[in-house]
């Protein structure tokens, strides 16, 4: 007869066993690059970049990373938002490509995008299927919150870094861990459209209201409020400054260590 520590464990490995992937019992091993897919008959570009040591057998993280309005692929492949390095070999990374540098997601064609990558790249790849993030700057907080919105039973979670409703939001009723950044005096996309992004998330995931102090313009600071949530937590980090996706209190680049310990306590 099992015992209940024996039971437990079995339980537990066999969670583990329904979030890996197709790709972690006989992918193709996709290797780092940049490549194409097709979705709706027309080619999507991106850059993939699987860790060095990958076994195709352990589950790693996906994480993708959005580009801004006017940048691209190769941009965020250049840094992935400053998480590779804290990932410490534990995640795989997609850039996808926007078109005309954007994520105008006309008639959910990037969110068809995203389903094809995640369909191709879970199958071909060992990835851990409770665990896909999207984060992005600009248009790219944009798109990580529509990605949030349509696909809330995909996306652990996301971290939207001066976004606003700018990709849709086709649903946004089901809960999704939201990390929101914004400066308090972003020229480009007021700070006012990162709330109403937080706001919408505490409301989707049952947060208690709470004050939420910012910091003085200028001041060279980022004031973190944490929501107690019901169903799954928000994060909001408001800073002194203007609209960029490295902001930093004093030369501390704090953006990427805030993303990253958000996506491991999501």
């Amino acid at each position: 007869m099992f015992s209940l520590s024996t039971l437990a464990l079995a339980l537990t490995a066999a969670a583990g066993v329904l979030s890996q992937s197709a790709g972690c019992s006989g992918g193709s091993g996709l290797q780092s690059g940049q490549a194409s897919i097709s979705v709706n008959g027309a080619n999507r570009d991106y850059i993939l970049r699987v860790p060095d040591g990958y076994d195709g057998s352990t589950p790693l993280r996906l994480i993708f990373g959005f580009h801004w309005l006017g940048g691209s692929m190769s941009d965020v492949a250049n840094s992935w938002y400053g998480l590779e390095g804290l990932s410490q070999g534990g995640a795989v990374f997609v850039a996808p490509n926007g078109i005309d540098a954007g994520w105008a997601n006309s008639g959910g064609r990037d969110i068809a995008f995203v389903d094809a990558l995640i369909e191709h790249l879970t199958a071909d790849l060992c990835i851990d299927e409770e665990q896909i993030f999207a984060t992005g700057f600009s248009y790219g907080g944009a798109m990580s919150h529509s990605v949030a919105c349509s696909r809330p039973d995909v996306f652990r979670a996301v971290a939207v870094i001066a976004g606003a409703t700018l990709s849709g939001c086709d649903g946004g009723q089901q809960p999704v861990a939201y990390l929101g950044i914004h400066g308090v005096v972003d020229s480009v996309l007021n700070v006012d459209a990162g709330r109403q992004l937080r706001d919408q998330w505490i409301a989707t995931n049952g947060c208690q209201q709470k004050d939420a102090p910012e910091p003085s313009p200028g001041s060279g600071q980022h004031l973190k409020t944490e929501y107690q949530c019901s169903s799954a937590p928000v994060t909001w980090i408001a800073h002194s400054g203007d609209h960029v996706a490295d902001p930093n209190s004093n030369g501390n680049y704090w953006a990427p260590g805030e993303t990253w310990e958000f996506f491991n306590n999501a």
